[in-house]
C-alpha cells in the first residue's frame, strides 16, 4: 500500500473524520465479525492476510458477503430517456462515465473530458455532476457543457444530470466500459456485470480501491492522473485510455472472468452465499 494512496485526511490526526476513526476503531475488537461487500476470489490475498495471518491484533474476522445487489422499489425514476437511447446502441459500443454521487468535476476538467470523448469515436453515456450537494446542482447539462461538444456528439453520446439506476446501466448489452472514480460500490457493481473499468480516483479510499480493482483484472488504472481538484488530465490522455479500455480484448476477457467469479460467489453454495448461511446459523443458535 503506497502512502500516496491513503486518504489525505488520515495524514492529519486533528481532522474530524480521522479523530472519529481513531476514537471508534478500538470498538471493532468487541465485534464477532465484520460484514463486507466483497467476495473471496476478488480479494483473496487481502482477506487471507486479515483473517489468517491476523496482521492486526484483536481484529474480528472479515466476512465477505458480496457483491451485494440493491433492493429496488418499483417507481417512476425518469429513466425512459436513457433506456430507449441504450436500446438503440450496438453491443459493447458505449463507455459509461460516472464519478459517483459526491464528486463534482471542475469546469476546466470537464472541458478536457469533452475533448477526449469527442475524439475517441466511441459512444458514451455520461452522468454529469457539477456540485457535491444535489440541491446546489442547478445548471442543466446544456448550460454547463460546450455547445460545440453537444452538437458534434449528439449522434453518439448522451449526457444525463440526476439519479440513474447504475446497476441496470452496467448490465445493459450496449455498455462496453466504465470510466469511474472507483468508489467501492461502483467497483462491486462493475465486477458483478464484468464491465471493464478505467479508474480515475478522486478522493477518499478510491486509490486503494483502484489498486484492488486492477489487481483482480477488472480494469485499468492510470496512476499519473492525480486526484483532487488541482490536477487537470488532458483530453488527449483521456482519449488514449478510453480507446484502450474499449478495444483491449484481453482486458475484456479478464473482466468476464471477474463477472463469472462474482456470480459464482453469490450463487447457491458460493463463497459469499456460504458466509451468509453460516452467519444465519450462528445467529439462530446464539439467540
Amino acid at each position: 500500500m503506497a502512502m500516496s494512496s491513503l486518504p489525505p485526511v488520515l495524514h492529519d490526526s486533528s481532522h474530524l473524520l480521522t479523530s472519529i476513526i481513531i476514537t471508534n476503531s478500538p470498538a471493532l475488537s468487541k465485534a464477532k465479525g465484520i460484514l463486507m461487500n466483497t467476495f473471496e476470489w476478488f480479494e483473496a490475498s487481502i482477506l487471507a492476510a486479515l483473517n489468517k495471518d491476523r496482521v492486526i491484533k484483536n481484529l474480528p474476522p472479515i466476512l465477505p458477503i458480496g457483491p451485494l445487489e440493491p433492493y429496488h422499489v418499483p417507481h417512476d425514476d425518469g429513466g425512459d430517456q436513457y433506456r430507449s437511447w441504450l436500446e438503440n446502441q450496438p453491443a459493447k459500443s458505449v463507455v459509461y462515465i460516472s464519478f459517483g454521487s459526491r464528486t463534482a468535476m471542475s469546469r476546466d476538467q470537464t472541458r478536457e473530458l469533452e475533448k477526449g470523448l469527442e475524439k475517441t469515436g466511441w459512444g458514451f453515456f455520461w452522468v454529469l455532476k457539477t456540485s457535491k450537494v444535489d440541491k446546489d446542482d442547478q445548471e442543466d447539462a446544456e448550460h454547463f457543457l460546450n455547445e460545440s461538444f453537444l452538437e458534434k456528439t449528439k449522434d453518439k453520446g448522451l449526457v444525463i444530470k440526476g439519479w440513474v439506476e447504475q446497476q441496470e446501466i452496467l448490465g445493459h448489452p450496449a455498455i462496453g466500459g466504465f470510466l469511474s472514480h472507483c468508489g467501492w460500490n461502483s467497483v462491486m457493481e462493475g465486477a458483478l456485470h464484468g464491465v471493464p473499468m478505467l479508474a480515475w480516483p478522486q478522493h477518499g479510499d478510491q486509490r486503494l480501491n483502484a489498486q484492488v480493482m486492477e489487481d483482480a483484472g477488472l480494469g485499468l488504472w492510470e496512476r499519473n492522473w492525480d486526484w483532487g481538484p488541482n490536477s487537470i488530465v488532458k483530453g488527449e490522455d483521456i482519449e488514449k485510455k478510453i480507446v484502450e479500455l474499449m478495444t483491449d480484448e484481453k482486458l475484456r476477457g479478464r473482466a468476464k472472468k471477474v463477472r463469472d467469479e462474482a456470480k459464482k460467489a453469490v450463487g447457491r453454495g458460493g463463497s459469499s452465499d456460504m458466509v451468509i448461511r453460516e452467519l444465519v446459523n450462528f445467529l439462530t443458535i446464539s439467540f
